[in-house]
């Protein structure tokens, strides 16, 4: 087998991120800490990361209103990855009238 044959490139990391009602978010910053990869999600919520090879990698999610996320990946993590964010606004209610 020759160099050029072994050195086959490590598959992208693939997800999507939605929203606590499970609706896709576009916008979703996601950042691999530590260094420069990141990307943003697009109308489907959906990314793509490229990454250096196995390893453990800390994603951060970060969309506004929403919680600061982080994730951590393994080479075990099974994919596409899936990930919920929660809003930091409290749940709207129905206004009551008075009778």
């Amino acid at each position: 087998m020759s160099q050029a044959q072994s050195a086959q490139p490590y598959p992208p990391l693939t997800g999507q991120v939605e929203n606590a009602a499970h609706h896709p978010l576009a916008g979703v910053s996601v950042l691999v800490t530590g260094t420069a990869i990141s990307t943003t999600t697009n109308a489907e919520g959906t990314f793509l990361l490229p990454l250096a090879g196995p390893g453990t990698y800390t994603l951060r999610f970060d969309y506004p209103a929403h919680l600061l996320t982080d994730v951590v990946v393994t080479d075990t993590t099974r994919l596409p990855l899936r990930v919920r964010l929660f809003s930091t606004r409290p749940p709207a209610h129905p206004r009551r009238t008075r009778h």
